[in-house]
């Protein structure tokens, strides 16, 4: 851990420039969390230590990147998405607990081809992450639609980046009426460092060609110019966020816009109603559904789920 705290307490080594691309770049993700992983980074930049074993006893957990495997049961795989999406796991990523878009990735490939495994189950319980790589994976899981069954099931929170994955699955499933959904959006932030840099006795002046190379840099206060530029990306990810969820859901675009969006978040019938779950379920109840015996039964009521639209039915039968 010493040469990795070295480089936590120096806030303008390399470390903090990885840490402020991720922080700056767009998220679609729940504010509380989004605000906890800026602490972590302010925390950081004042060239404090973050404190490992703390962060250890509130997540139960040692902050260890190790790859995750996925459960079988009864033919159906178990894949487990839990905690701040990532492209890919770093010790900034594991201080809030999360999971790798990489790894996930591995796994699923695994699962769909294994010819042991009948059906797949996203377990997911996640406030969101990155926008960055959410997409690929999401129709990864999109194009696998007809090879086996994919459902999403969520006993806790299935939220923005979160839901983008969800949703690219045959169908959506919730545990109860607290069960949150939705949360479709996207944030960015720009963060000022020049005061910090200047009680530290440090100006930093950046020479740069092309207009909009550093619009918004953090070493000075946020434009107007900077701002739009800003929005403008922000604007143009959500609307991909938006037009993705409604080829995953099979609505409009306008449908999701006006009802299912606006980073507004569901609980429990309420997101069934507007569209984002198919019904109520619980986890051993969608594992047998989806074994070997009902497999059958269960892909037959899947196209039938396709061509009749969503409904509100607790079972696939």
């Amino acid at each position: 851990m010493g040469a990795g705290n070295a480089e936590r307490g120096n806030c303008y080594g390399r470390g903090n420039m990885k840490i402020l691309d991720v922080i700056t770049s767009p998220w679609a993700i729940m504010p509380d969390k989004y605000a906890e992983i800026q602490e972590i980074y302010f925390t950081h930049l004042r060239g404090e230590k973050i404190d490992i074993k703390g962060i250890e006893a509130r997540i139960g957990k040692p902050l260890k990147n190790e790859p995750k495997t996925f459960d079988i049961t009864n033919g159906v795989a178990i894949l487990q998405i839990e905690g701040i999406i990532a492209k890919r796991m770093s010790m900034f990523m594991d201080i809030s607990g999360g999971t790798s878009i990489q790894n996930m990735e591995r796994d699923f490939i695994q699962a769909i081809n294994d010819p042991e495994i009948n059906a797949i189950i996203l377990n997911i319980d996640s406030p969101g992450g990155t926008v960055d790589g959410i997409q690929g994976f999401a129709s990864m899981i999109y194009q696998a639609r007809g090879k086996k069954q994919i459902v999403a099931y969520t006993d806790g929170m299935m939220a923005s980046a979160a839901y983008w994955i969800g949703s690219s699955a045959d169908r959506v499933y919730i545990a109860g009426d607290t069960t949150q959904v939705g949360a479709i959006g996207v944030v960015a932030a720009h963060i000022d460092k020049s005061k910090a840099e200047e009680k530290i006795g440090i100006k930093t002046t950046e020479i740069v060609a092309g207009k909009y190379k550093r619009i918004a840099s953090q070493y000075s206060p946020l434009t107007e110019e900077g701002r739009a530029y800003l929005q403008e990306q922000v604007d143009y990810f959500y609307s991909i966020f938006v037009d993705e969820i409604a080829k995953n859901r099979r609505v409009s675009p306008e449908k999701v816009a006006k009802e299912m969006s606006e980073g507004k978040v569901f609980f429990g019938k309420q997101a069934i109603d507007v569209g984002l779950a198919d019904g109520v379920s619980t986890l051993s109840a969608l594992i047998d559904q989806l074994g070997p015996r009902n497999s059958v039964r269960t892909t037959r009521a899947m196209v039938e789920a396709r061509v009749g639209g969503i409904g509100n039915a607790n079972s696939f039968t």
